[in-house]
Order: structure tokens, then sequence, then C-alpha cells
């Protein structure tokens, strides 16, 4: 499965790392524990990111990944046992608790999530601990973005 991977181009290098999400933590991750969010199209990605932007000018500073991840490696997040506030700002405790069980499971290189900004579709949480995530992500191509005007 194609997956997409937006981030400021001052932090290419760290893209894959997971050292944001360790940092501050996410709606599918406690701090302190590494992460790497992606999302199913190019789209959403700029979805993603849209919601936490306030100047259009700032746009001009990103740039976008492709990645594959296989299928085998890629298990879903059962939406029906979400908790009802799982959309919430801020996210809830619940969704981190899930995202870090995941984690330290080291099941699957990727946990699809629905997204909150469109939760019919999905976004992925990786994870940089599983034995095959180096693989997959030194495979990762690098782009061409641009947000179209309109938008902000």
């Amino acid at each position: 499965m194609k997956l997409y991977r937006i981030t400021k181009a001052r932090y290419a290098a760290s893209a894959w790392t997971g050292e944001g999400a360790e940092r501050f933590g996410g709606r599918w991750n406690s701090r302190g524990k590494r992460a790497v969010y992606v999302a199913s199209n190019i789209s959403l990605a700029q979805l993603e990111i849209l919601v936490h932007v306030e100047k259009a000018d700032l746009l001009e500073s990103y740039c976008c990944y492709e990645i594959t991840v296989p299928e085998s490696q890629l298990a879903v997040l059962d939406t029906a046992s979400l908790p009802t506030n799982w959309r919430d700002d801020p996210a809830p405790d619940e969704t981190r608790q899930i995202g870090d069980q995941w984690l330290a499971s080291r099941s699957s290189v990727g946990l699809l999530i629905p997204s909150t900004v469109v939760p019919q579709e999905y976004n992925a949480l990786l994870n940089p601990q599983h034995p095959e995530y180096e693989q997959i992500i030194d495979q990762a191509l690098e782009i061409p973005l641009q947000f179209d005007s309109r938008l902000l």
C-alpha cells in the first residue's frame, strides 16, 4: 500500500525517525514513544497538515514522501472498538493507549487508523522499532508537493 508523509523541509532528514512524535506525543502515541504518522493519499496528508497551519506562506516549507508498505505488514484498527470521544481535541488518553499497545507489540510495521479529519479515510501509524521498518523507509521517494493557494 502506498502511504504519504508530508513534513517541514527543515525536518526532512529526520522525517522517518519518529522523534517528533516521541518528543510531543500525538493522538495515537504517548510522549516518549517513537511513531511516524502517514496518510493513505496525498490529499488526506495535506488536510492533516492544514488543520495545524494558519498562514498560507508556511505551506511552501513542506515536502512530501511516498513509501510502499506491504499489505501483510499493515494491521487495521477495529474502529468499532474506539471510544466515542476518539475524535476529540485534545486527543483522549484512550487513543494514545491503543497506539502505545500496538507500538509495544511490534506486530506489524503499520497500523491503519481512521483520520479525525475525514473518518471514512485512513492514516497509518508506523513503528520505527519494527525489524522491517528500515528496509521499507529506505525506499521512500520524495515527490513533488504543491498546496493550492486557495486552501488558506
